[in-house]
């Protein structure tokens, strides 16, 4: 082969060229400037006065030079790994991976098909299922725990993701004591505080109080994570017409211009801080003020925020795996199969959401299989086509000469493999065999009624333990 030949070349798009990115980010940080934004924390106004903001009470105003210096000492990169810290996931251009829905209420029974309230059992068969499902990256708080006390509630789930989880996950803290015990768990598991910042597994999720003001809570916990290299995601919402301007471009600029005191305050507080850009962002039914989670508007404008971020050198993440849907049906699958596929062709480097219905209130557990199915399925589609002297075989087709057949040749027994092959959507005749949801509720309790297949070690967990208890009797 000539050195100079292509060998392979992914599908991609781009919503917005080089010029337009440069612009909306110039907006993004003139909105800093000259209209600002409320930050709650004193610690994080003071790190941001002393670099040369301007500050009065709670309003700060940011200046693009010191934004530009934040975005060039952030990691470009950053790597994720499992519990045993092997690399999982990385996060950088156009590398793509997909995680669940955080949170929900409610979940469809895999047993009974019924609708009810999610309990720490769904979590813990929610951790064993997704760490057997190729194309989900990440595992996440996907329920709430609706038997376990408020009052320690998100440290429990903590405690049942590192136990079940091998994969790497997201989580949530209620504040900065939760947070503390939650590292403090990390490093448990990893072997000590500098062995997690060498190979972190986890990502705090973080959210704005509301547009351009940011919470006493999530600033202490942007600046505690700085400082232990624990990665987070910063998550404005920005929904059309109401927490942003009703146009894309002034959403898209709004949305940007809401995470950076973010990643200047995370910088600040110790540089190269591990940080991931995001957006979540919704259209509004204005006939019923619904939010809806998979309008095309939505997914061309998560999209474009791709862009922006790839542009201004930051990791991103965004909800692209959603459906406001309650039933398993055409419209749902459709829905998130869009979206998956806007996914891999934008190059999202996090998109979660995988399980997700009515407006992210619910979990399906047939949805996980039915999406990890789908989205290796898109892969494939957008993978390309490889161009090697191998791949186009001329030696092969010489040698069975015309009208021969290639069946019984090694060159097919090497590459037959390569086809993408159904596990649960192989086609069926009309009234043949199970419902598909039947199907994929069935393929998801076999992987549950197997068990967790990598349960935390006896030490670690004994460790961890302890952590919960003495924090369940601190919160009584």
């Amino acid at each position: 082969m000539k050195t100079s030949k292509v060998v392979k070349q992914t599908v991609q798009y781009e919503v917005l060229n080089h010029g337009q990115c440069r612009e909306i980010a110039a907006s993004a940080f003139r909105i800093l400037e000259r209209t600002g934004c409320i930050i709650q924390n004193d610690e994080a106004r003071q790190l941001l006065q002393d670099a040369g903001c301007t500050v009065d009470g709670e309003k700060v105003w940011i200046p693009e030079h010191l934004i530009r210096w934040a975005l060039d000492v952030a990691p470009k990169s950053i790597t994720l790994y499992n519990r045993d810290g092997d690399p999982a996931i990385k996060l950088e251009p156009y590398e793509i991976n997909f995680g669940p829905v955080t949170s929900t209420c409610d979940i469809v029974d895999i047993r009974t098909g019924k609708r009810r309230k999610t309990v720490k059992k769904d979590l813990e068969e929610a951790a064993i299922l997704i760490d057997a499902l190729d194309n989900i990256g990440w595992c996440s708080d996907c329920v709430t725990l609706s038997d376990v006390s408020e009052a320690y509630d998100d440290i429990a789930e903590v405690h049942t993701l590192l136990e079940y989880s091998h994969k790497p996950f997201w989580y949530y803290a209620k504040n900065m004591d939760s947070l503390k015990v939650e590292l403090e768990m990390f490093s448990a598991v990893a072997g000590g505080d500098n062995a997690f910042r060498r190979k972190p597994f986890t990502v705090n999720l973080i959210c704005p109080l509301d547009a351009l003001r940011h919470s006493n809570n999530g600033m202490a916990q942007v600046m505690e994570c700085a400082r232990a290299g624990a990665p987070v995601v910063y998550i404005p919402g920005t929904e059309f017409g109401l927490t942003s301007p009703a146009t894309m471009a002034g959403s898209i600029a709004a949305g940007v211009a809401d995470l950076l005191p973010a990643v200047v305050v995370s910088q600040l507080a110790c540089k190269g801080a591990p940080f991931i850009a995001a957006c979540f962002r919704n259209n509004v039914d204005f006939r019923t003020m619904r939010l809806n989670h998979s309008r095309p508007e939505m997914i061309a404008a998560n999209c474009a925020t791709a862009d922006i971020w790839r542009y201004l050198g930051l990791p991103f993440c965004c909800n692209m795996a959603n459906t406001d849907n309650g039933d398993f049906g055409a419209q749902a699958a459709f829905e998130k199969t869009a979206q998956y596929y806007s996914v891999l062709l934008a190059g999202v480097n996090m998109a979660y959401g995988v399980g997700c219905y009515e407006e992210g209130m619910m979990l399906r557990f047939a949805d996980l299989v039915f999406s990890n199915e789908v989205i290796g399925y898109l892969k494939h589609l957008v993978s390309g086509v490889e161009i090697t002297d191998e791949t186009l075989a001329e030696d092969v087709i010489d040698a069975v000469g015309p009208g021969g057949t290639y069946l019984m040749e090694k060159h097919t027994m090497d590459h037959v493999r390569d086809f993408w092959m159904p596990d649960i959507l192989i086609p069926q005749k009309m009234g043949e065999g199970q419902d598909l949801e039947e199907r994929l509720a069935k393929a998801a309790l076999d992987i549950i009624e197997k068990g967790p297949q990598h349960l935390l070690a006896d030490d670690k967990k004994a460790a961890i333990d302890a952590i919960m208890d003495r924090a369940m009797t601190e919160r009584k």
